[in-house]
């Protein structure tokens, strides 16, 4: 059972207010460059929107949980329990549970947009996916991208839903509310009808992963994993797909 920890909710809600406002302030940014980028093709506005998004959003966010943290007398370590397992376990059981769920979420996602059809609603892809679909992406702009998906947005939203929220919620006394809140609104922030379904059932494979090895770096791996999966599929889609079918 995940250690109880120093923070309550409403100063893990002010935190989320301070990320929503930062955020808020890149979409402004991001209104400008797209006003002063109208000759631009399209693929690099598009691609520097989206290293606003995360310059706004996954950064501010980490450095706004240092301040937390700080704030709490609590280090690193101790908030998210990176000592309390050793860290090859669970980097081990990290990979294992990305793996997994790699094609379930495939599956999943798959069916989401099956059921869509059935009721005419249209999926939209993220803009990020948007992006790595570009043809005319190069391969420095695919690497940042990269950096972000894989690395910088795991971590942050890691630590936001499963380190602070969680908890947060869980030491209200309502263990199951606390599972399936903090799930649900770790999928709806990513705005899309489609992912829904399988982010909803992915955060509660990571919280069980945190609750079983009580150190985020478990979800944070698997999170990781899951998304390089993704970005090194839509990468070589035309190369999958001329494998698959080849003519």
């Amino acid at each position: 059972m995940l250690a109880e920890k120093p923070w309550k909710l409403d100063a893990v809600l002010r935190l989320f207010l301070g990320v929503i406002t930062v955020l808020c302030l890149g979409a402004g940014l991001g209104g400008l460059v797209q006003h002063f980028t109208a000759s631009w093709p399209k693929g690099q506005t598009d691609f520097w929107l989206l290293v606003i998004s995360a310059a706004f959003m996954e950064i501010p966010a980490l450095i706004l949980i240092a301040f937390f943290l700080r704030q709490h007398n609590i280090t690193w370590k101790d908030a998210f329990g990176f000592h309390t397992t050793e860290p090859a376990t669970a980097v081990a059981y990290g990979v294992l549970a990305g793996a997994l769920f790699v094609p379930a979420g495939w599956a999943l996602e798959s069916l989401s947009g099956y059921l869509m059809e059935l009721v005419h609603l249209n999926a939209k892809d993220q803009q990020i996916i948007e992006e790595l679909q570009d043809p005319t992406l190069n391969l420095p702009e695919k690497a940042v991208l990269g950096m972000i998906v894989v690395f910088i947005a795991p971590l942050a939203e890691e630590m936001l839903f499963r380190g602070l929220l969680y908890p947060a919620l869980k030491q209200l006394g309502r263990p199951r509310m606390a599972l399936w809140a903090s799930s649900a609104l770790f999928a709806l922030v990513h705005f899309n009808v489609e992912t829904f379904m399988p982010l909803l059932i992915f955060a509660l494979v990571l919280v069980r992963l945190y609750e079983t090895f009580q150190n985020l770096l478990a979800p944070v791996v698997a999170h990781a994993l899951f998304n390089a999966a993704n970005f090194m599929t839509l990468i070589f889609q035309d190369k999958i797909v001329h494998w698959m079918h080849p003519t």
